[in-house]
């Protein structure tokens, strides 16, 4: 699914991912951490929070290593440039895929792990 209907929060190991610090940046890289949590909607393909966008970037490293996700300016980014999230429904929840990668979070780190090596407790919280 491209999009979900509400608005929900994202925790990882039972941490919320949280908004940027760093506003002066049109790309950040998203943590877990204990500023605010982002409260998220998912439209055609963009998980957005607060006027960022959560997401990998169309243009990465071509390794099979884990691909960083960042919060991209919602008024300064091409969505163009920003790969597309999909929640894929599992019981009664969803698993967010980041072009077709499911989150992780190893050290409060936000990244996409394209081998599906390491598995972490997601879960998305309707609000």
């Amino acid at each position: 699914m491209e999009s979900l209907k509400g608005q929900f929060t994202i925790q990882v190991d039972s941490q919320s991912v949280s908004m940027p610090e760093n506003i002066n940046e049109s790309r950040v890289h998203a943590s877990l951490g204990p500023t605010t949590p982002a409260v998220f909607t998912l439209l055609d393909g963009y998980l957005k929070s607060g006027g960022w966008i959560l997401g990998r970037a169309l243009l990465e490293d071509r390794s099979l290593l884990p691909k960083k996700l960042y919060w991209f300016d919602e008024q300064q980014s091409d969505l163009g440039s920003i790969q597309k999230t999909r929640a894929v429904p599992e019981g009664d929840s969803y698993v967010l895929e980041f072009a077709g990668a499911p989150l992780i979070a190893p050290n409060g780190i936000l990244l996409a792990d394209l081998m599906r090596d390491e598995q972490q407790e997601v879960k998305i919280i309707m609000q």
